[in-house]
């Protein structure tokens, strides 16, 4: 009760501001390195992040004495940050991309969701309101909905916060090619959303311990071709920097609610107090809340190392024990930055995510992402809302992220593992009803001309199918254009 009396009074005044969506590697790789160096003091695991506390620690850099590596990224963040919080004007963006045989696990980067993808949008930002709206043209096998507003928000702001009807892309939590809770492999869905602008810390003596925080909070609407239609999403996540070597997320999503299922303020109420398990507190299978999934993940830079490296992980929980989440899904990583021929700055990570329930203990298949009442499962217009992987993966993956002053960038992806491992026939998985062993490789590169930015990729990928036994080889490539920041 304390710290949800606290949140309520962490109200300073903030400027209204657009926010960083997903999906920029090199971006991201540029913010993570400032927060590695400490110019950016805020949580950076939280996406969309919003512009404000980022320009604040932007104009209060000393640049005087910084490498050239953090030069580099304190200038190509600055570009950025400069032309994406333009006020009182409007601005403009368009994209177009082409691909063949789109990529089937999506990681942190924007690629094209099908074969043809034309995009446009407005954005203007003011004092207390901001609005970036987009349509979309789409033609893709997997979603039949042509026509799409996705990445579109209209937002006010109310003291710290902001409040927005949104359509943005999400993805909470640190890892680099996936996330076991919300990540940007599903299309986003429609959401009334709540964000913490600035992340100053508790005043107060008993929470200032937690150090930079954020909240994120959303009520989203699901689609109506499943088998609950129209079942409603619910997601929360607080992530807090008690040391500037260490940020830790605490995360929540719930499915509830939709056609035929209790819907009502008391339903929502024993979701949100965990009380939604058939047997326990009067819950029966015709008035259980929802189906929940909780968990934490942590990132942590030992600065003693002395060395620009880091360790992170997830650790999710799709069931509930005595209050706490169980049956884990398990993520960890280990990534690292450099610089070279006074010109490239570059990442690499190597990730392992296992999506089996109980992860820790004994494997448990056809239990993550799914439900015996939601039974389209975690996933959203027939990709999971979670890791790209689906459930009962075993998948490891490793990254390596170059940019140049110029902001023109490669990056490269392998993956190998398996995917759902359970061998049994299983229709709700969105990538393969049958176990499959996966090796992939992926190569792309982008460069800002004067006419846009034009971002090139192509993949290979052999699959084994354990039910067929057959050995399959599959090539996958794309080009899109945008325009210029």
């Amino acid at each position: 009760m304390l710290l949800i009396a606290a949140l309520a009074m962490q109200l300073p005044s903030a400027l209204a501001g657009p926010s960083i969506a997903p999906g920029d590697l090199a971006l991201r790789h540029d913010i993570q390195r400032l927060a590695d160096a400490g110019i950016i003091t805020g949580p950076v695991t939280t996406w969309p992040l919003a512009w404000g506390p980022i320009l604040d620690d932007l104009r209060n850099a000393d640049a005087t004495n910084l490498s050239a590596a953090i030069s580099d990224s304190l200038a190509r963040v600055n570009d950025r940050a400069n032309w994406e919080t333009r006020t009182s004007e409007l601005t403009f963006n368009a994209k177009v991309g082409v691909a063949d045989n789109p990529t089937r696990i999506r990681s942190f980067q924007d690629t094209p969701r099908g074969s043809t993808e034309v995009s446009a949008g407005l954005s203007w930002i003011g004092d207390w309101l901001s609005a970036d709206l987009n349509v979309q043209l789409v033609d893709s096998t997997q979603d039949d909905e042509e026509l799409r507003y996705d990445n579109s928000m209209i937002g006010v702001v109310i003291g710290n916060y902001s409040i927005a009807a949104s359509t943005m892309q999400r993805w909470w939590g640190p890892g680099w090619d996936g996330s076991l809770i919300l990540s940007n492999n599903a299309r986003p869905m429609p959401s009334l959303t709540i964000d913490r602008l600035f992340t100053d810390a508790f005043e107060s003596k008993w929470l200032s311990w937690f150090g930079p925080w954020d909240i994120s909070v959303m009520f989203g609407q699901m689609e109506k071709e499943r088998h609950v239609p129209n079942a409603k999403f619910f997601g929360m996540r607080f992530n807090f920097k008690p040391f500037p070597s260490l940020e830790i997320g605490l995360s929540r999503t719930a499915q509830w609610c939709g056609d035929g299922r209790p819907c009502d303020f008391d339903t929502f109420a024993k979701l949100f107090r965990g009380r939604d398990n058939v047997g326990t507190f009067g819950i029966t299978a015709e008035n259980e809340p929802g189906n929940q999934l909780a968990g934490l993940d942590f990132r942590w830079s030992p600065s003693f190392i002395k060395l620009p490296i880091a360790v992170y992980g997830q650790y999710i929980g799709e069931d509930e024990s005595d209050g706490l989440p169980s049956a884990y899904l398990a993520q960890g990583g280990l990534e690292g930055s450099g610089y070279v021929l006074d010109k490239w700055s570059f990442r690499w990570y190597a990730e392992f995510a296992g999506t089996s329930c109980d992860f820790r203990k004994e494997d448990i298949f056809n239990c993550a992402y799914n439900h015996s009442i939601y039974q389209t499962g975690y996933r959203y217009r027939g990709r999971t809302v979670g890791h790209g992987a689906d459930n009962d993966a075993r998948l490891v993956s490793a990254g390596w992220i170059m940019v140049d002053e110029n902001d023109s960038q490669w990056r490269a992806l392998l993956r190998f593992g398996d995917l759902n491992r359970g061998g049994a026939p299983d229709a709700r998985h969105s990538l393969t009803p049958t176990k499959q062993e996966i090796t992939s490789i992926d190569l792309s590169h982008s460069r800002v001309f004067s006419f846009g930015v034009i971002d090139a990729g192509i993949g290979y990928e052999q699959v084994d199918d354990a039910a067929s036994g057959a050995s399959l080889n599959d090539g996958r490539a794309y080009l899109q254009w945008r325009s210029a920041y």
